[in-house]
């Protein structure tokens, strides 16, 4: 019988610096039939622990079909974060999940799909690149609004020139150095006149500051609030709706999300 509150035994596998405060970790279930049963979908999380230290959640930010292996990125802000900074390959954590639900593109075949993060946002962002490039999602355009601060803080940068050959990639920056020829400001840059999203789905992920005036950008353009997704951050502890300290309006971020559209929130008080 499922458990969701047992967590699960997973080794490290492989770790890869990503930026100065942020590693991507390759893990794998020490146990063979949690490996053969694990499947998850875009936009959900896992919460990652180590013994003795609690856990966190974490966006899943690698392929849903690649069911050996998976990948979490973490970035280290604080206690537990980094303790997970130290682990080494072949250390073990715990994992519980996967939780909440995801974007429900199946209700959008063949539609473009649009997705717009800022900063850490773009975690979520990568399993959707992935699928996209082994033909998994069946869908129109994929087109990836990026927002970051500077080049040193880029996420996936060894990745760019592959899905670049599938993907319209672009990419702003906040504080660019001389050597940026790219756009630059904050995300909204990337919006433009001829810009027309009538027949796409948009999946927002980054601070709630710039949700406001993403919103009123994709809005101007064609987009139907119901069409509009918007992936929110609470702090999560049971990831099943129990502990209720992720509660907004008559949701819980863990269960009923992380993802929601705007017309499931723009009516609650404090959503975004």
């Amino acid at each position: 019988m499922y458990n969701p509150y047992l967590p699960k035994l997973a080794k490290v596998k492989k770790i890869q610096p990503e930026t100065p405060d942020m590693k991507l970790f390759t893990f794998q279930f020490i146990d063979k039939n949690d490996r053969d049963n694990f499947e998850f979908w875009h936009g959900q999380f896992l919460m990652l622990g180590i013994l003795g230290q609690g856990e966190a959640a974490f966006d899943i930010c690698s392929s849903t079909k690649n069911s050996t292996t998976f990948e979490l990125a973490v970035r280290k802000v604080g206690t537990l974060t980094d303790k997970l900074h130290q682990l080494k390959v072949n250390d073990l954590v715990t994992i519980r999940g996967p939780f909440g639900n995801g974007l429900p593109l199946k209700n959008f075949k063949e539609k473009d799909l649009l997705l717009i993060s800022g900063g850490c946002g773009f975690v979520t962002m990568r399993s959707f690149v992935l699928d996209y490039l082994a033909g998994k999602l069946h869908l129109g355009k994929l087109n990836v609004f990026y927002g970051c601060a500077n080049e040193k803080n880029l996420l996936f940068k060894n990745e760019y020139k592959k899905w670049q050959k599938k993907i319209d990639l672009d990419i702003v920056l906040d504080q660019p150095t001389k050597n940026w020829s790219g756009p630059t400001g904050v995300i909204t840059a990337l919006f433009n006149d001829q810009q027309d999203f009538s027949d796409t789905i948009a999946l927002v992920v980054g601070p709630p500051v710039m949700y406001k005036f993403v919103i009123e950008e994709l809005q101007k353009r064609g987009m139907k609030d119901s069409d509009i997704y918007l992936s929110l951050e609470r702090r999560m502890y049971c990831g099943v709706g129990v502990c209720q300290h992720c509660a907004i309006g008559p949701y819980y971020v863990c269960k009923d999300g992380p993802v929601f559209s705007w017309q499931q929130l723009k009516d609650i008080p404090g959503a975004i």
